[in-house]
């Protein structure tokens, strides 16, 4: 491949995320039901004002994560999001696109249910060093809660660390992605000082089972800790006014909280 031609190669990966992200909106904008067939990599080639490589890239990563599917001699369909992957559940938040109240509800469910058990799990699998790493992220977490500032990035830092502490690498992953799925909104939760001081009050009481290795009373802590959190997002959805049309799940269109969203 001659200097050119790998350059092209270059700028087209480089495109291919923005890519990714023009055609999931283009496919919510456009309200295109599963099954349906989709426009083909020149119509988006030229309607983006790109290469058809960046397209053809962009599809590839779609087809991987089931949003999409090629099929031979007929085109571009796209897929029921009930079969796609939790990659593109990522990939729809960090898009900006938004999630419907049940959809946040259901993820924040499903953490919860693996949170509360890898809590349990650390506490039979950490070691001296993750009890001081958790010991330190608090330390700072109490540092910027008496400056007032904003504690999302340790909360989570501390929450992977609890992960971290059961020794799975595959729990970590998957927990880390729904980390990457509530980004956004965190980071209105978090601009809520009582809701930050209530957390760290939480996790200080969840390091202390975490250390005495009692882990039935950390699987409790967790819980009423994620429960309390879920009972707010739920009493900020009541303050919306959600509207739902005929497109399925990913077109519920949900209002700007005023106050905070999950974690």
């Amino acid at each position: 491949m001659d200097k050119a031609a790998m350059k092209s190669r270059t700028e087209d990966l480089a495109t291919s995320p923005n890519t990714v992200q023009k055609i999931l909106s283009f496919i919510y904008q456009r309200r295109y039901e599963p099954n349906e067939r989709l426009p083909s990599e020149r119509d988006f080639a030229e309607r983006f004002g790109t290469s058809r490589a960046a397209v053809r890239e962009a599809l590839a990563s779609l087809e991987t994560m089931r949003v999409i599917e090629r099929r031979p001699n007929s085109g571009i369909f796209l897929r029921n999001s009930d079969e796609s992957s939790i990659e593109a559940l990522v990939l729809h938040a960090a898009s900006g696109l938004p999630f419907s109240p049940e959809e946040a509800t259901n993820v924040f469910e499903v953490r919860r249910i693996l949170e509360v058990q890898a809590v349990k799990l650390a506490c039979d699998n950490r070691t001296v060093e993750d009890i001081e790493n958790m010991r330190n992220i608090l330390k700072e977490t109490k540092k910027l809660l008496e400056k007032q500032k904003s504690i999302q990035k340790e909360d989570e830092e501390f929450h992977m660390a609890i992960v971290s502490a059961t020794k799975n690498r595959i729990l970590v992953r998957i927990v880390k992605s729904f980390y990457e799925l509530s980004r956004a909104r965190r980071e209105i939760y978090f601009s809520d000082h009582e809701r930050s001081k209530r957390a760290y009050e939480d996790h200080t009481g969840i390091l202390e089972s975490i250390e005495a290795r009692r882990a039935s009373d950390a699987g409790k802590r967790m819980t009423q800790h994620l429960s309390q959190a879920l009972a707010t997002w739920q009493i900020l959805l009541s303050e919306t006014s959600p509207r739902k049309d005929d497109r399925g799940p990913l077109a519920l269109v949900v209002t700007q909280l005023p106050t905070g969203q999950p974690r």
